[in-house]
């Protein structure tokens, strides 16, 4: 690799105000240090394959081999990556959130405000939408309402996840990687060609920690993790027309790290010396454990989740010459239990057990346009039916167990059917309509066992979702664009509510413009948005039952920033950036959780005005930065990468008091492999400050739960090719 040179005082002191000094010199397209030119990269986020410079939507796109060089191995940690994205949990239950727009709810029937499509089927589980990368071809981060394409509840986006396919050439790759805290992780994948029109292939991943979270009860961790999973595929090609991916996967996992809670900033209704569950100990001087730092807890009886899960999903491909007809069919069934100490203290006084069943079948048809033509085109009509039940959930309170304290679920009948066009009026101009209609019928069933019968409701809900985009293409490598877009969750029923009336849909209008350029060594994305967002639903604790109502509309507005640069074939760049401004326009009756528990102070729920706060979980900036680089050593080549992740201060809660302050994380990784490439060698560390943030705060009847992210981390890895 030739030095690189910077041109002699364009780095003077004040010339230029930007984030790590001289960065935005990287950008400037006549800094040339080599005749390097960056790859294309092509994304499927209108439902067919087309470079990103030309789809007027905001996308992050990464490769696997990208992500596990930033350290990113489960959905979670996306969020490092993607700037304007969160990935926070609900216990072990994902919750992702883009621009402010997210679900705060988890439940039977509850689902998130962003889609998952895994291999082109939607997850609508809030647990399988959490899961480990072990086999991952590319995921795309699509910002905004992705509503007329990607369907129901994608209000805030879509994350778009493609698992590798089976190659007809043989190829495996094994890879053994241990670190801190005896965490060990396996991944194997495979695939080979049995004839010339069919090949098979397979993935196997296991994940195992001691974890580092001590329960002081018993001296043990609470954080131990034993996953695994895995998944086999067969891609056969009928003949030069039609194509069919039949795969099935599995998972199991044994996670306690969704039960390592502790009190948030020491609230907790253990303080109240009125709560007759409590007050024998404070009467007998029985010191209370009520602990809130990092990597400890106190529970009195057994947490976390053990959870399995199974999918199987057909893709069918038909070449129909001037059109293209794809096929996707979808099983999916899951089986959790999870429990916890919702006191977050070693005193009986509420600890809580529930297992969850579901079972859900999805099926799409997309009819799109093949070949050059002024008008591309994709129609579609989607079905989708889901049943989540809560058989149980069963509550220790006082030394006493209840069993089932409730059982509850709802049940979710949906169809809908899509088109989307894109026509170029001009070489330069080109015009895209598209819109949705759907139906969602929610059924609810639930019941107290001696206080309420088992009851049951039905509701249906119809959307129209359009979109409208103006693009312009300033060159070939060049495009500006104008998007109108309607966004919209499906209204539900709240069965931990025990009520049969129905909460509404959100709807959400979104107004964009972006710019997307690619030159050379270079490309930028960049975007301005503006959101009307209204009848969001807003969780609440009455007592000890979860009310679910919409209760606010907001306003959210801001700007997202995509740069890469490639110095040289050895030297790589990307930064991103998403300034986002929320505000709760009208917000009455917003929850709150007041008082500290202490004497006097009784830990209790509140009704509160929130007018002007900003949304819960959504920082005002937040930023990533990834270097890459590699050079000759020895007989191989050696790679070096550092990934930076920058959040300001946000808010858990509508009321915008359970805050988390700005926080960064940094992941290193070198690595080194012959040029051959049959074996390799990596170390790695991530969150190498230490950096002390929280990933979760759950309000809770009992206290206000919090669970920390992990501590800085450490290892090696070796790879094996075959």
């Amino acid at each position: 690799m030739s030095p690189v040179k910077l041109r002699r005082g364009v780095c003077k002191p004040g010339k230029y105000k930007v984030i790590a000094g001289c960065v935005a010199l990287f950008f400037v397209p006549q800094l040339s240090f080599s005749d390097v030119v960056i790859e294309e990269v092509y994304v499927t986020a209108q439902k067919r394959s087309e470079r990103n410079v030309d789809v007027p939507i905001t996308i992050s796109s990464a490769t696997g081999e990208e992500l596990a060089n930033a350290g990113i191995t489960n959905t979670q940690d996306l969020a490092q990556t993607v700037p304007g994205l969160r990935v926070d949990l609900s216990g072990g239950f994902s919750q992702p959130s883009i621009r402010g727009i997210g679900s705060s709810v988890a439940g039977p029937g509850l689902s998130a405000s962003v889609a998952t499509y895994v291999d082109g089927i939607y997850r609508a589980s809030a647990l399988t939408s959490a899961f480990e990368l072990s086999d991952i071809d590319s995921i795309q981060v699509l910002k905004g309402p992705q509503g007329t394409l990607f369907g129901r509840n994608a209000t805030g986006g879509a994350i778009i996840v493609t698992t590798t396919q089976p190659s007809f050439e043989p190829d495996a790759e094994i890879k053994l990687s241990y670190g801190r805290y005896n965490t060990s992780r396996l991944q194997a994948k495979g695939s080979m060609g049995l004839t010339d029109r069919l090949a098979v292939g397979g993935a196997l991943y296991h994940h195992k920690s001691d974890g580092f979270v001590e329960n002081s009860f018993d001296g043990k961790n609470v954080d131990e993790i034993d996953n695994w999973g895995a998944r086999v595929k067969a891609l056969y090609d009928v003949n030069d027309k039609i194509s069919l991916l039949l795969s099935y996967a599995h998972t199991d996992k044994d996670d306690g790290s969704s039960g390592a809670v502790n009190a948030y900033r020491g609230i907790s209704v253990v303080n109240d010396p009125n709560n007759p569950a409590v007050d024998p100990v404070h009467q007998d001087g029985t010191a209370i454990d009520l602990p809130t730092e990092r990597g400890r807890v106190s529970a009195d009886g057994p947490s976390g989740m053990k959870a399995t899960s199974d999918d199987i999903a057909l893709r069918v491909e038909w070449d129909l010459g001037s059109m293209m007809l794809t096929s996707y069919t979808g099983y999916h069934e899951e089986e959790i239990v999870d429990q916890r100490d919702y006191d977050a203290t070693s005193l009986p006084v509420f600890h809580g057990k529930y297992r969850v069943e579901g079972e859900s079948i999805s099926q799409e048809l997309n009819l799109s346009s093949a070949g050059d033509s002024l008008l591309h085109w994709v129609a579609g009509v989607f079905y989708f039916r889901d049943d989540s039940q809560f058989p149980y959930f069963n509550s220790v309170n006082t030394g006493q167990a209840v069993t089932p304290a409730f059982r509850n679920g709802q049940k979710t009948e949906a169809w809908a059917v899509f088109w989307d066009g894109s026509y170029d009026f001009t070489d330069l101009l080109t015009i895209t309509v598209g819109a949705r209609y759907s139906e969602d019928t929610m059924t609810v069933n639930y019941e107290v066992p001696g206080l309420i019968p088992y009851t049951t409701a039905e509701e249906t809900f119809e959307d129209f979702s359009p979109r409208v985009v103006l693009r312009y293409s300033v060159d070939e490598n060049s495009s500006a664009y104008l998007s109108l877009t309607k966004g919209y969750k499906s209204g539900v029923f709240n069965p931990a509510g025990f009520t049969t009336t129905p909460v509404d849909p959100e709807e959400l209008t979104a107004y964009e413009v972006g710019y997307k350029t690619q030159m050379g060594q270079w490309n930028a994305n960049l975007a301005a948005f503006y959101y009307d967002y209204s009848e969001l639903q807003v969780n609440r604790f009455v007592g000890a039952s979860s009310v679910l109502v919409n209760a606010a509309d907001a306003t959210i507005f801001g700007l997202d920033a995509q740069f890469s640069y490639m110095f040289s074939s050895s030297l790589h760049m990307d930064l991103g950036l998403a300034y986002t401004k929320s505000e709760y326009d009208e917000f009455m009756n917003a929850p709150a959780y007041i008082g500290t528990g202490f004497p006097g102070d009784p830990y209790q729920t509140a009704s509160v005005d929130a007018s002007g706060n900003e949304l819960l979980r959504t920082p005002e900036l937040t930023a990533n930065l990834s270097v890459n680089y590699g050079r000759e050593v020895g007989s191989g080549m050696a790679d070096f990468n550092i990934s930076y992740y920058y959040s300001s201060s946000f808010y858990f809660d509508a009321a915008n008091d359970v805050e988390q302050d700005a926080y960064s994380l940094m992941n290193l990784r070198a690595s080194w492999a012959p040029f051959s490439e049959r074996y390799g060698i990596a170390v790695y560390a991530n969150n190498v400050l230490d950096e002390e943030y929280l990933v979760q705060v759950l309000p809770q009847s009992a206290t206000l739960l919090q669970q920390y992210g992990l501590p800085r981390s450490y290892g090696i890895e070796f790879t094996m090719r075959f």
